[in-house]
Formats: C-alpha cells, sequence, structure tokens
C-alpha cells in the first residue's frame, strides 16, 4: 500500500505524522502552532498526503503542510491573495510589521508544485510584484520566534474578517 493511501485510510493528525521527520525546534514549532490553531477553534483536517487543511466558520484558511524529503514544515495561503482579498480588505491590515512580514514572504517562481503554470501580477498593500506563484502566493517555511508569531497574528486577522463578514450576513 502506498503512503499516501495509508495516510487516505488513517487521516492522521499532522503532530501525529510530523515526528517521523521533523525533530527539534522545527517540531517544537510546529507543535505549537499546531496548538495556537486549536486554541483558536481552527483545528486541522486531512487533506492530503501529509497536508491538512485549516478552517473558520467553513471558510478556508490555510493548509499545514510537511515535505519529507526537505524535513520542513509550512503555512500555505491562497484565497486570500488570489482573490485580491489583501487589496480590498487591507483596513484590517493596520500593523506596519505584520505587512512587512507578509510581502517579505510573496511567493515567487519556481513553485513548488509539479505542473505549475499560474503565474500573475499582483500588487499587495501598495506594492508590485511579477510573476507571482498562483498556487500558493504566500507561503512561511520552518517558521520561528517572531516570525511564528506574525503568522499567528496573520491566521488571527483573517479569522477576524471571516468572523466579520459572517456578522453581517
Amino acid at each position: 500500500m502506498s503512503l499516501y493511501k495509508d495516510q487516505k485510510a488513517a487521516k492522521p493528525k499532522p503532530e501525529n505524522v510530523a515526528g517521523e521527520f521533523l525533530d527539534g525546534d522545527k517540531l517544537k514549532n510546529l507543535l505549537d502552532f499546531l496548538v495556537f490553531l486549536k486554541e483558536n477553534k481552527m483545528t486541522p483536517r486531512w487533506q492530503s498526503y501529509n497536508s491538512w487543511k485549516v478552517t473558520y466558520k467553513n471558510k478556508s484558511m490555510c493548509y499545514v503542510n510537511l515535505n519529507e524529503r526537505d524535513k520542513v514544515w509550512m503555512i500555505r495561503l491562497s484565497q486570500f491573495t488570489r482573490d485580491g482579498w489583501f487589496t480590498n480588505y487591507d483596513n484590517y491590515f493596520t500593523d506596519e510589521e505584520l505587512k512587512k512580514f507578509i510581502l517579505d514572504n510573496i511567493n515567487p517562481p519556481p513553485c513548488v508544485e509539479r505542473g505549475c503554470n499560474g503565474r500573475q501580477n499582483m500588487t499587495i498593500f501598495g506594492k508590485h510584484f511579477d510573476k507571482v506563484c498562483n498556487c500558493w502566493p504566500l507561503r512561511f517555511i520552518n517558521l520561528e520566534g517572531t516570525e511564528l508569531e506574525f503568522s499567528k497574528k496573520l491566521i488571527l486577522t483573517v479569522k477576524s474578517f471571516i468572523s466579520d463578514l459572517e456578522s453581517a450576513s
């Protein structure tokens, strides 16, 4: 049986798989992020091999991915960047350091996804980017320290937007 089929059958939690190839601070920081998600009512759900989707009120927040080959963990966001979310709802982003963190992590080519052919020009917080990956325009790898805290702040900002959207409807 393939590893994918094994995971599909078991639908493991990321914390139960990560220890197989992450250790030290990488594992500690991933586990910290997973606790943060659960404390904020955003439990990752198995999506595909070493990939978990995080939702809030049935809205996609991000994906948590584990990469065995490179021994990394990452957070990937696509929906809000692709749909112009940062442009149309930038009033949620008033913290200049958070904006800088986002801008510093815009994913340029080459994309890590096989078969990716989507590149688009984007303007985020007034800064123009050429040929940003359309699969995962915003990606964070092996977060630690301040970057880990900024990723949490970003997730809470997105959660706040979703809550406001739900309250308005």
